[in-house]
């Protein structure tokens, strides 16, 4: 019984993301272009990736569930089937976070909201410096670390579309330059 529960959790988070997805499809565009603001969210070719990794995955889990009540594998079905529901479950919550990521561009305001958390509002003249942290992104850009004069700090994420932002926000006098000897674990401070 345990095992069937188990199955059913396997599958269920990627078949529940994969007819979000399918539904969101048609809508869900890298960068949105308004009449009064701009909107940048994660690209849905990565969101889609995710999806069919979890499909893959719940499905690999259950053929190796039943594999392993057949006696093909020495190993129990609890045990795989506990394994792949960890990994499409972390998948899951990946996928829903990511999903709510956006930044939305004003004319002199953005509008972040992150993967967990309330939206975080700034105006393009409360930005007193910019600096970049984390790793490079196949984008080519890192992390953009907004700095404001509140002493607020935005962490604007390399997975959208940076250089659009870089553009609207448009505050090149305080941005840090982009080099290759950045730090991980900690971001250049360029106040």
């Amino acid at each position: 019984m345990l095992a069937v529960v188990l199955s059913i959790l396997a599958i269920l988070p990627a078949v529940a993301a994969t007819l979000l997805e399918h539904v969101a499809a048609p809508m869900r565009l890298t960068e949105r272009h308004h009449a009064h603001h701009d909107t940048y969210v994660v690209p849905p070719d990565f969101m889609r990736s995710l999806v069919v990794a979890m499909l893959v995955m719940g499905c690999t889990g259950v053929l190796l569930g039943i594999f392993c009540v057949l006696g093909l594998f020495d190993s129990t079905p609890e045990l795989v089937l506990a394994f792949v529901d960890g990994f499409v479950a972390t998948m899951f919550v990946s996928w829903v976070a990511l999903c709510r990521y956006k930044i939305s561009l004003f004319e002199d305001r953005a509008v972040q909201t992150p993967f967990i958390g309330r939206d975080a509002f700034f105006f393009y003249s409360d930005v007193v410096a910019m600096d970049w942290s984390g790793i490079r992104r196949k984008s080519g850009y890192r992390d953009l670390n907004v700095h404001l004069n509140d002493g607020r700090d935005v962490r604007i994420y390399g997975v959208t579309d940076i250089e659009q932002v870089l553009l609207h926000i448009d505050r090149f006098d305080v941005l840090a330059p982009l080099t290759d000897d950045v730090s991980l674990d900690a971001p250049q401070q360029a106040r």
